[in-house]
């Protein structure tokens, strides 16, 4: 499976009986910073989902380019600080102690993992993972494609070559995923 990496922050939502009930930031890979509070003011994420399950899924918190320029330009003119990139943007936007301010920021979301604890049956591969996402409720990338060999995969890379720059989202390349789930289980997660 070939998605788009998205050049955000990474996130995990853990839900109960369907309903959002915490957020965290990756952070060091083991502890991250508990946000929950301003990731319910982001639209794209789903504060209780269409099937009751127990659940964590992991996403990529992003702000879109056209919401950097216009954030940037109402700092500007008030004199604040200007952002170097949208990535930084919507990591401060999240680190924010007013969750007014974050919901002010027009923030986004991609979902790109599912971990499902109770309540459904476990997706057997990545694919299916994405579509059972879909269904929740989460928002998920749409410009992902199921490839059969790695040729596919290097036309995937080779089709978002420039393209990515037409997207209204940063990327910073493309993640390539075995597609089936225990075949990554025994791959295991680091490089």
């Amino acid at each position: 499976v070939c998605e788009l990496k998205i050049d955000g922050l990474a996130i995990a939502l853990t839900y109960k009986n369907g309903c959002f009930e915490t957020g965290v930031t990756r952070g060091d890979g083991i502890v991250g910073e508990n946000i929950t509070q301003n990731l319910k003011t982001i639209k794209a994420i789903p504060l209780k989902l269409f099937k009751e399950a127990d659940i964590e899924v992991r996403g990529e918190i992003y702000m879109p380019k056209s919401s950097f320029e216009k954030l940037n330009e109402e700092s500007k003119e008030k004199g604040e600080k200007i952002f170097a990139n949208p990535r930084n943007a919507a990591a401060g936007s999240l680190r924010q102690l007013d969750s007014a301010i974050t919901a002010k920021r027009d923030l986004s979301m991609f979902t790109y993992t599912a971990i499902v604890e109770k309540g459904d049956v476990l997706p057997k591969t990545h694919w299916e993972s994405i579509q059972y996402l879909k269904n929740l409720g989460f928002k998920t990338n749409p410009n992902i494609r199921l490839v059969d060999d790695i040729e596919g995969a290097i036309q995937f890379c080779k089709d978002w070559e420039t393209e990515r720059f037409n997207l209204d989202y940063a990327t910073d390349g493309v993640v390539i995923k075995v597609n089936r789930l225990d075949y990554q289980n025994e791959l295991g997660f680091t490089s």
